[in-house]
Protein backbone atom coordinates (compact mmCIF):
# COMPACT_ATOMS: atom_id res chain seq x y z
CA UNK A 1 0.00 0.00 0.00
CA UNK A 2 2.30 2.19 -1.05
CA UNK A 3 2.52 6.43 -1.43
CA UNK A 4 3.55 7.95 -4.84
CA UNK A 5 5.63 11.11 -5.60
CA UNK A 6 3.28 13.20 -8.15
CA UNK A 7 6.46 14.99 -10.43
CA UNK A 8 5.59 17.30 -13.21
CA UNK A 9 7.47 17.35 -16.56
CA UNK A 10 10.63 18.82 -15.06
CA UNK A 11 10.99 16.30 -12.45
CA UNK A 12 10.00 18.66 -9.55
CA UNK A 13 6.91 16.77 -6.83
CA UNK A 14 3.83 18.30 -6.86
CA UNK A 15 2.44 16.23 -4.87
CA UNK A 16 1.46 12.76 -3.55
CA UNK A 17 -0.96 10.07 -3.94
CA UNK A 18 -1.87 7.76 -1.76
CA UNK A 19 -3.42 4.38 -3.04
CA UNK A 20 -4.79 1.39 -0.70
CA UNK A 21 -4.99 -2.22 -2.06
CA UNK A 22 -6.57 -4.73 -0.09
CA UNK A 23 -7.48 -8.09 -1.68
CA UNK A 24 -10.64 -8.27 -2.32
CA UNK A 25 -12.03 -4.33 -1.71
CA UNK A 26 -11.65 -1.95 -4.85
CA UNK A 27 -8.65 -0.36 -4.60
CA UNK A 28 -8.95 3.41 -3.67
CA UNK A 29 -6.45 6.20 -4.00
CA UNK A 30 -6.08 10.03 -3.17
CA UNK A 31 -3.61 12.90 -3.82
CA UNK A 32 -2.33 15.20 -1.38
CA UNK A 33 0.12 18.47 -1.06
CA UNK A 34 2.21 16.52 1.71
CA UNK A 35 3.40 12.88 2.32
CA UNK A 36 1.92 13.08 5.85
CA UNK A 37 -1.34 13.84 4.50
CA UNK A 38 -1.12 10.70 2.26
CA UNK A 39 0.49 8.03 5.13
CA UNK A 40 -2.37 9.64 7.31
CA UNK A 41 -5.12 9.14 5.02
CA UNK A 42 -3.22 5.87 3.75
CA UNK A 43 -3.90 4.38 7.51
CA UNK A 44 -7.17 5.51 8.39
CA UNK A 45 -8.69 4.45 4.98
CA UNK A 46 -6.71 0.80 5.84
CA UNK A 47 -8.80 0.35 9.22
CA UNK A 48 -12.19 1.36 7.83
CA UNK A 49 -12.14 -0.77 4.77
CA UNK A 50 -11.15 -3.90 7.31
CA UNK A 51 -13.81 -2.86 9.79
CA UNK A 52 -16.23 -2.43 7.22
CA UNK A 53 -17.20 0.91 7.70
CA UNK A 54 -15.35 2.78 4.41
CA UNK A 55 -18.03 3.85 1.66
CA UNK A 56 -16.51 2.70 -1.48
CA UNK A 57 -19.29 4.23 -3.64
CA UNK A 58 -19.46 7.24 -1.33
CA UNK A 59 -15.51 7.87 -2.31
CA UNK A 60 -15.96 6.93 -6.03
CA UNK A 61 -18.90 9.89 -6.52
CA UNK A 62 -16.42 12.63 -5.39
CA UNK A 63 -14.93 12.09 -8.93
CA UNK A 64 -16.81 13.18 -11.73
CA UNK A 65 -15.92 12.74 -15.29
CA UNK A 66 -15.25 16.71 -15.32
CA UNK A 67 -12.65 16.31 -13.02
CA UNK A 68 -10.90 13.01 -15.01
CA UNK A 69 -10.64 15.20 -18.28
CA UNK A 70 -9.48 17.60 -16.88
CA UNK A 71 -6.59 15.90 -15.23
CA UNK A 72 -5.92 13.69 -18.03
CA UNK A 73 -5.33 16.91 -20.27
CA UNK A 74 -2.96 18.17 -17.63
CA UNK A 75 -1.17 15.28 -17.00
CA UNK A 76 0.36 15.34 -20.59
CA UNK A 77 -0.74 12.37 -20.99
CA UNK A 78 -1.37 13.55 -24.80
CA UNK A 79 2.05 15.50 -25.31
CA UNK A 80 3.57 12.94 -27.51
CA UNK A 81 0.58 12.26 -29.38
CA UNK A 82 0.38 13.55 -32.96
CA UNK A 83 -3.71 13.63 -32.63
CA UNK A 84 -3.41 15.16 -29.19
CA UNK A 85 -5.84 18.39 -31.13
CA UNK A 86 -8.25 15.72 -32.44
CA UNK A 87 -8.44 14.08 -28.91
CA UNK A 88 -8.76 17.23 -26.52
CA UNK A 89 -11.76 18.17 -28.91
CA UNK A 90 -13.24 15.03 -28.61
CA UNK A 91 -13.07 15.03 -24.75
CA UNK A 92 -14.51 18.56 -24.87
CA UNK A 93 -17.27 17.15 -26.48
CA UNK A 94 -17.47 14.18 -23.86
CA UNK A 95 -17.50 16.58 -21.31
CA UNK A 96 -19.89 18.57 -22.27
CA UNK A 97 -22.90 15.54 -21.95
CA UNK A 98 -20.86 13.64 -19.33
CA UNK A 99 -19.01 16.35 -17.10
CA UNK A 100 -20.86 16.07 -14.41
CA UNK A 101 -21.72 12.53 -13.68
CA UNK A 102 -19.67 10.71 -11.26
CA UNK A 103 -17.53 8.17 -12.38
CA UNK A 104 -19.44 5.08 -11.06
CA UNK A 105 -22.58 6.04 -13.30
CA UNK A 106 -20.46 5.79 -16.68
CA UNK A 107 -21.74 2.43 -17.28
CA UNK A 108 -21.58 0.92 -20.64
CA UNK A 109 -25.32 0.76 -20.92
CA UNK A 110 -25.11 4.54 -20.29
CA UNK A 111 -21.89 5.46 -22.72
CA UNK A 112 -23.96 3.07 -25.42
CA UNK A 113 -26.68 5.21 -24.98
CA UNK A 114 -24.07 8.37 -25.91
CA UNK A 115 -22.86 6.63 -28.87
CA UNK A 116 -26.01 5.99 -30.54
CA UNK A 117 -26.55 9.69 -29.92
CA UNK A 118 -23.44 10.62 -31.38
CA UNK A 119 -24.28 8.65 -34.51
CA UNK A 120 -27.86 10.10 -34.43
CA UNK A 121 -26.61 13.47 -34.05
CA UNK A 122 -25.63 14.95 -37.60
CA UNK A 123 -22.71 17.51 -38.41
CA UNK A 124 -23.17 21.17 -38.36
CA UNK A 125 -23.19 20.75 -42.22
CA UNK A 126 -26.14 18.07 -41.77
CA UNK A 127 -23.92 15.58 -42.85
CA UNK A 128 -24.27 12.06 -40.72
CA UNK A 129 -21.37 11.17 -39.02
CA UNK A 130 -18.88 8.33 -40.51
CA UNK A 131 -18.54 4.93 -38.17
CA UNK A 132 -14.89 5.99 -38.49
CA UNK A 133 -15.31 9.22 -36.82
CA UNK A 134 -17.83 8.25 -34.32
CA UNK A 135 -14.67 5.06 -33.33
CA UNK A 136 -12.60 7.68 -33.25
CA UNK A 137 -14.84 10.00 -30.26
CA UNK A 138 -15.04 6.75 -28.42
CA UNK A 139 -11.15 6.00 -28.92
CA UNK A 140 -10.53 9.28 -27.52
CA UNK A 141 -13.18 8.51 -24.66
CA UNK A 142 -11.46 4.77 -24.21
CA UNK A 143 -8.13 6.47 -23.43
CA UNK A 144 -9.46 8.94 -21.07
CA UNK A 145 -10.91 6.08 -18.95
CA UNK A 146 -8.28 3.91 -19.16
CA UNK A 147 -5.90 6.70 -17.91
CA UNK A 148 -8.55 6.69 -14.54
CA UNK A 149 -8.12 2.54 -14.22
CA UNK A 150 -4.29 2.41 -14.62
CA UNK A 151 -2.49 5.60 -13.51
CA UNK A 152 -5.51 7.30 -11.36
CA UNK A 153 -7.05 4.33 -9.83
CA UNK A 154 -10.24 5.95 -9.77
CA UNK A 155 -12.07 3.16 -11.55
CA UNK A 156 -12.11 -0.46 -11.36
CA UNK A 157 -13.06 -1.15 -15.07
CA UNK A 158 -13.15 1.14 -18.05
CA UNK A 159 -16.96 0.68 -19.49
CA UNK A 160 -15.56 1.16 -22.97
CA UNK A 161 -13.91 -2.16 -23.47
CA UNK A 162 -17.42 -3.47 -23.16
CA UNK A 163 -18.47 -1.73 -26.58
CA UNK A 164 -18.13 -3.52 -30.15
CA UNK A 165 -16.59 -1.21 -32.38
CA UNK A 166 -18.09 -0.15 -35.11
CA UNK A 167 -17.69 -1.66 -38.59
CA UNK A 168 -15.96 0.93 -40.90
CA UNK A 169 -16.28 1.02 -44.91
CA UNK A 170 -13.27 0.33 -46.72
CA UNK A 171 -12.13 2.50 -48.73
CA UNK A 172 -11.76 2.39 -52.27
CA UNK A 173 -9.57 3.91 -55.51
CA UNK A 174 -11.84 6.00 -57.74
CA UNK A 175 -9.86 6.54 -61.32
CA UNK A 176 -10.62 9.33 -62.77
CA UNK A 177 -11.72 9.52 -66.97
CA UNK A 178 -10.09 11.81 -69.15
CA UNK A 179 -13.46 13.77 -69.31
CA UNK A 180 -13.70 14.07 -65.46
CA UNK A 181 -9.86 14.83 -65.42
CA UNK A 182 -10.91 17.85 -68.11
CA UNK A 183 -13.72 19.17 -66.44
CA UNK A 184 -12.08 19.07 -62.67
CA UNK A 185 -9.03 20.92 -64.11
CA UNK A 186 -11.23 23.73 -66.23
CA UNK A 187 -12.93 24.49 -63.51
CA UNK A 188 -9.58 24.88 -60.94
CA UNK A 189 -8.45 27.51 -63.36
CA UNK A 190 -11.77 29.06 -63.56
CA UNK A 191 -11.75 29.05 -59.85
CA UNK A 192 -11.56 32.85 -57.87
CA UNK A 193 -8.79 31.02 -55.76
CA UNK A 194 -5.92 31.76 -57.50
CA UNK A 195 -4.44 28.58 -55.44
CA UNK A 196 -6.53 25.92 -56.59
CA UNK A 197 -4.95 25.10 -59.53
CA UNK A 198 -1.75 24.59 -58.43
CA UNK A 199 -3.59 22.66 -54.54
CA UNK A 200 -4.99 20.11 -57.04
CA UNK A 201 -2.27 19.50 -59.76
CA UNK A 202 0.15 18.93 -56.06
CA UNK A 203 -2.45 16.08 -54.73
CA UNK A 204 -2.42 14.97 -57.86
CA UNK A 205 0.65 14.46 -58.70
CA UNK A 206 2.89 14.13 -55.33
CA UNK A 207 -0.02 11.92 -52.89
CA UNK A 208 0.70 14.99 -50.34
CA UNK A 209 -2.47 15.37 -47.69
CA UNK A 210 -4.40 18.16 -47.65
CA UNK A 211 -2.46 19.36 -44.19
CA UNK A 212 0.60 18.87 -45.57
CA UNK A 213 0.13 21.20 -49.08
CA UNK A 214 -2.20 23.93 -46.66
CA UNK A 215 1.15 24.01 -44.49
CA UNK A 216 3.28 24.42 -46.80
CA UNK A 217 6.07 27.13 -46.31
CA UNK A 218 8.44 28.25 -48.36
CA UNK A 219 11.48 26.91 -46.65
CA UNK A 220 10.17 23.93 -47.08
CA UNK A 221 10.53 24.34 -50.98
CA UNK A 222 13.68 23.56 -53.18
CA UNK A 223 12.17 25.07 -56.56
CA UNK A 224 15.67 24.83 -57.92
CA UNK A 225 15.73 21.03 -57.71
CA UNK A 226 12.23 20.42 -57.49
CA UNK A 227 11.58 19.25 -53.82
CA UNK A 228 9.31 19.93 -51.06
CA UNK A 229 10.43 18.83 -48.03
CA UNK A 230 8.09 17.50 -45.51
CA UNK A 231 8.78 16.92 -41.92
CA UNK A 232 5.58 16.46 -39.97
CA UNK A 233 3.71 13.27 -41.73
CA UNK A 234 0.90 11.24 -41.21
CA UNK A 235 3.32 8.49 -39.50
CA UNK A 236 5.68 11.05 -37.99
CA UNK A 237 8.52 10.28 -40.70
CA UNK A 238 10.28 13.42 -42.82
CA UNK A 239 9.78 12.87 -46.04
CA UNK A 240 10.81 15.17 -49.81
CA UNK A 241 8.56 14.64 -52.46
CA UNK A 242 9.39 15.66 -56.27
CA UNK A 243 7.25 18.56 -57.93
CA UNK A 244 6.31 18.36 -61.69
CA UNK A 245 6.94 21.34 -63.47
CA UNK A 246 3.52 22.73 -63.81
CA UNK A 247 4.08 22.65 -59.88
CA UNK A 248 6.96 24.72 -59.79
CA UNK A 249 5.72 26.94 -62.22
CA UNK A 250 2.89 27.93 -60.48
CA UNK A 251 5.11 28.28 -57.01
CA UNK A 252 7.56 30.26 -59.02
CA UNK A 253 4.37 32.90 -60.55
CA UNK A 254 3.30 33.26 -56.81
CA UNK A 255 6.89 33.77 -55.39
CA UNK A 256 6.87 36.90 -57.74
CA UNK A 257 4.04 38.56 -55.97
CA UNK A 258 4.60 36.79 -52.25
CA UNK A 259 3.93 38.65 -49.32
CA UNK A 260 7.31 38.12 -47.36
CA UNK A 261 5.19 38.51 -44.09
CA UNK A 262 3.66 35.43 -44.36
CA UNK A 263 5.28 32.47 -43.96
CA UNK A 264 3.00 30.02 -45.85
CA UNK A 265 2.74 29.32 -49.60
CA UNK A 266 -0.95 28.83 -49.63
CA UNK A 267 -2.13 31.99 -47.09
CA UNK A 268 -5.73 30.89 -47.75
CA UNK A 269 -7.22 27.80 -45.61
CA UNK A 270 -9.82 27.46 -47.86
CA UNK A 271 -9.23 24.93 -51.05
CA UNK A 272 -9.64 21.70 -51.69
CA UNK A 273 -7.22 18.73 -51.04
CA UNK A 274 -6.27 15.46 -50.96
CA UNK A 275 -9.06 14.08 -48.51
CA UNK A 276 -11.91 16.12 -50.49
CA UNK A 277 -10.79 14.94 -53.58
CA UNK A 278 -9.77 11.22 -52.95
CA UNK A 279 -8.26 10.56 -55.93
CA UNK A 280 -4.76 9.62 -54.87
CA UNK A 281 -5.20 7.23 -52.33
CA UNK A 282 -1.99 5.69 -51.97
CA UNK A 283 1.23 5.53 -49.75
CA UNK A 284 4.63 5.29 -50.52
CA UNK A 285 7.98 5.09 -48.76
CA UNK A 286 10.61 5.52 -51.51
CA UNK A 287 12.59 8.50 -51.72
CA UNK A 288 12.01 11.57 -53.96
CA UNK A 289 14.03 10.58 -56.80
CA UNK A 290 12.35 7.27 -57.06
CA UNK A 291 8.82 8.72 -57.35
CA UNK A 292 9.68 11.38 -59.54
CA UNK A 293 9.34 9.31 -62.77
CA UNK A 294 5.30 8.68 -61.46
CA UNK A 295 4.73 12.22 -60.50
CA UNK A 296 6.16 13.03 -64.26
CA UNK A 297 3.81 10.52 -65.90
CA UNK A 298 0.67 11.65 -64.01
CA UNK A 299 1.21 14.97 -65.03
CA UNK A 300 1.57 14.07 -69.11
CA UNK A 301 -1.79 12.26 -68.09
CA UNK A 302 -3.13 15.68 -66.50
CA UNK A 303 -1.54 18.09 -69.65
CA UNK A 304 -2.92 16.12 -72.62
CA UNK A 305 -6.47 16.30 -70.84
CA UNK A 306 -6.70 20.08 -70.28
CA UNK A 307 -5.11 20.93 -73.66
CA UNK A 308 -7.57 19.26 -75.80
Amino acid sequence: MPVYKRKDRNGKVTGWRAVVRIKGYPTVCKEFERKQEADDWKLAVTRKIKAGQFQFDQHKIQRTFSDLVDHFIQSGALEHHRSAKGTVRHLEYWKSRLGEFALVYLTSERLGKERQLLIDTPTPRNAKKSSATVNLYMASLSACLTYACRQLRWMDDNPCFNLIKLKEGSARDHVLTQDEVQRLFEACRESRNDYLYCIVLMAFTTGMRQGEILNLAWNHVDLENRLAHLKETKNGTARSTPLVDGVVNELNRFLKTRDPAKRLIFASKTALGHKTLQMLERYTHLDAQSTRHLSEKAEKQFEIATNE
